[in-house]
Parts: C-alpha cells; structure tokens; sequence
C-alpha cells in the first residue's frame, strides 16, 4: 500500500479518534524516510558532482563550524569531571572507581548527547528552515523539471554530511574532554598523566565505543531526516519558523529516547 493508501484508509477509519493526526503524521515520516533509501539508488554520475558539493558544505557547516563551540563545552565538562572525581572518590576510598565515572560520565552519556544537542540546535535547525526556503522559493520544483530528483541532490547529501559530521564530532569531544579536561584539572590537582591514561584506558571496553558509536550513527541519522522531514512541510513563509520549532522539538525527543533506548540494551 501507498502513502496516499494509507492516508486514505487512516481517514476513513481513524479520522474519529484522537490519534489519528500522530498516526498520519508517522506514517508520513515513514514514506518519507522510505523514498530517501530509494533515490539514494538512483544516483547517477552525472549528478555525483552536485551531491559531493551538497555533502562536503554540510560537513564543513555540521562538523568543522561546530569545533570551537564543541572544544569549549568538552573542555568545560571534561575539568569539571575529572576534578571532582580526582578530590571526591579518593575521600570514599574509591581510587579505582575513577576511570570508570569518566568513562560512563564522558564517553557513555554526555559526550554523544551533548554534541547531539549542538548539532541538532546549530545544523538540524539550518536543514529544516533552509529546505523550507527553497521549497517556498520553488528551487526543488525547478530541479524536478530539470529532470533531477530533489531527494537525492537536496536531502541524502545533507543525511550523510550530517552522520559523518556527528560521529567525527563525538570522537573530538571525547578526545577533548579526558586530554584538555586533564590539563586543565592540574591546574587545582596533579594526578601524574601516565596514571590517567592508565586509568581510563583500563576502564574502556570494547562495548563502551561500539555504543557511543551506536549512538552517533544514530543521532546522525534521525536528526537531519527529522529536520529535513519537517523542512519540506510549510506551504507560506509564516509556516516556516512553527516547523523548524517542531524539528528541533521532534527531534530533541529522537535524541533522548535513542539515548536512553541505547543505553538501556547495552548496560541494563
């Protein structure tokens, strides 16, 4: 069964009932994420060029742009974290618990959900409201009578800029936050560097990178299909501000349910 199928059948049956409006609304975001993976098999040579174009500008914005922000909040989260796990736990005797508060602390939890945070705020939001402007300027109309398919040159390159970005992004903060949160922490404490490398990378497992990985390739999956979801929907210029709004929303909802979804399989 098609969209239309389904949109037809839903208001035939559902229409009465109070969920019919969130059943349509995922149904829509079902077919919609459906067509993405379909014209992503329709790439052709001769548009490859205009889709590197689209994909590297969404990198360079999503992940390169967001360096300075990210590197300042890491650097932030990562000395406050290891300062109070360095002057509390040896106080409780707990010395060896160390690196593994860092560890589900930074690598686990904050580093995949903050930097998913930033991304959605500074890009997800840019997705949803540029791809509203185009369609209210007719720029995917004029590139669906050139022959080309919007999908595939406007939102996939976007999709995976926007993935690549954010699984390079969490490894920098990652990064960022034990080495520059270090260096900062000797500042008020003076753990010997050996130590806390010792430390952290005993405490890592296999696991821990395999789900903040998880995490990342998830956040940057939904976030810009989500974004670019909600872009295509304004009819009026007056519409685009209330669907950027409910991007950012939707999608921020995406975030913390992947997080705690993902956190729930892995640990519990």
């Amino acid at each position: 069964m098609n969209q239309s199928g389904v949109n037809h059948w839903a208001a035939k049956h559902l229409a009465a009932f109070k969920i019919y409006k969130g059943l349509t609304g995922l149904g829509d975001y079902y077919f919609f994420t459906f067509e993405l993976v379909q014209s992503l098999r329709k790439l052709k040579r001769d548009s490859l060029d205009a889709f590197i174009r689209v994909l590297i500008n969404q990198i360079r914005f999503t992940g390169t742009n967001a360096l300075t922000l990210l590197s300042i909040i890491s650097l932030s989260i990562g000395a406050t974290t290891i300062i109070q796990a360095v002057t509390f736990l040896p106080k409780l005797g707990q010395e060896d618990f160390i690196g593994n508060l860092l560890k589900l602390v930074i690598v686990r939890e904050v580093g995949p959900l903050i930097t998913a945070i930033i991304i959605l705020t500074r890009s997800g939001s840019a997705i949803a409201a540029e791809l509203a402007t185009q369609k209210l300027h007719r720029e995917i109309q004029a590139v669906e009578l050139m022959g080309m398919n919007p999908f595939l040159l406007m939102v996939i390159p976007r999709v995976i800029g926007g993935l690549i970005a954010t699984l390079l992004l969490i490894l920098y903060f990652d990064f960022v936050a034990f080495i520059g949160g270090y260096l900062i922490s000797q500042m008020i404490t003076s753990i010997p560097f050996s130590s806390f490398i010792e430390t952290v990378i005993r405490s890592l497992s296999v696991g821990d990178v395999f789900s903040t990985l998880l995490k990342g390739f998830a956040y940057g999956i939904f976030i810009p299909v989500t974004c670019s979801f909600y872009g295509l929907q304004p009819e009026t210029l007056f519409e685009i501000p209330i669907f950027v709004s409910k991007a950012v929303v939707r999608s921020l909802l995406l975030v913390f349910s992947l997080n705690a979804l993902i956190s729930v399989i892995f640990y519990l």
